[in-house]
């Protein structure tokens, strides 16, 4: 199958290019990355899927992070809103199938699956769910949507709100303080289980909402900060509980739609974070 994967200079979509080319399928891959052009300009999607021509549009490009969003919310509009919109309709026009990758926060808080009415509660969660109209909009037909849970691995740098895993795991590494908030758990997703996933929806031929995230309890954000430091080998003290800023959410999600087609989830928290660890150690140093 041919497939275009937009965003494939950014984490996710890094690995979804990776996962595509060396899985079980059988994938002609044409990565989109930030050096091709702004998806959000007029005639950068249309050009690239015009020359591409693939089956499946995967739309993995996008700004994330509640923080960075509220930093800057024109950015955050352009790419999660405006972007897709120009993505959709050029996949339509020249026959693609749409699978955009959005974000479990749309949701807000609770028990949660496919099903449950969205409840944005940040200007990031809210670009998410307008990228998600505008696609159904554009290229509703064969349409699926990936809301993933908090993917984590090597290829996020720390910080700048992209993912609390990879930022306490470099703080305890460098015995830095680790800021966690107090009274918020979550679940999170070993990259690879997520792109898995996404790439066992796309060879079934799958439509409509998936939740892809690993299933397991949500775990205090204190209790992750702790383990970080004792995968580090530093000491416990290092944690410093804060209140969360607003707009955070923590919804406890299903995933029993893709467990249905016989996905599970083969990399424990521990057991990620461990890699990840093992991965900032073995990287080279700059000079």
């Amino acid at each position: 199958m041919n497939v275009l994967v937009t965003g494939a200079s950014g984490f996710v979509g890094r690995a979804l290019v990776d996962e595509l080319r060396h899985g079980d399928g059988a994938y002609e891959v044409h990565p989109l990355g930030r050096g091709d052009g702004d998806l959000a300009e007029d005639g950068v999607a249309e050009a690239a899927i015009a020359e591409a021509r693939p089956a499946v549009v995967v739309h993995a490009a996008a700004r994330i992070g509640v923080v960075r969003c509220d930093a800057e919310p024109e950015q955050a509009l352009r790419s999660n809103v405006l972007a897709t919109a120009l993505v959709a309709r050029a996949a339509t026009a020249h026959g693609a199938r749409l699978a955009h990758l959005s974000t479990a926060d749309v949701y807000g808080d609770g028990d949660v699956n496919e099903k449950t009415p969205v409840a944005p509660a940040s200007l990031y969660a809210l670009s998410k769910w307008w990228g998600e109209e505008v696609a159904r909009l554009y290229a509703p037909n064969g349409l699926t949507v990936f809301r993933l849970v908090n993917p984590y691995g090597p290829g996020v740098d720390p910080g700048q709100g992209k993912g609390a895993i990879p930022t306490m795991l470099r703080q305890a590494e460098s015995r830095e303080p680790i800021p966690a908030f107090r009274g918020e758990a979550r679940s999170w997703t070993w990259i690879g289980d997520t792109v898995r996933g996404i790439g066992l929806v796309l060879e079934r031929g799958e439509e409509g909402v998936f939740n892809v995230g690993s299933g397991e309890e949500p775990v205090a954000l204190t209790d992750a900060a702790r383990l970080a430091c004792e995968l580090a080998g530093a000491p416990e003290e290092l944690v410093r509980e804060i209140d969360p800023p607003p707009g955070r959410v923590t919804p406890r999600v299903s995933v029993d739609r893709l467990r249905a087609l016989g996905w599970r989830a083969e990399v424990g928290l521990e057991e990620g974070m461990r890699r990840l660890l093992e991965s900032f150690r073995a990287a080279p140093t700059a000079a």
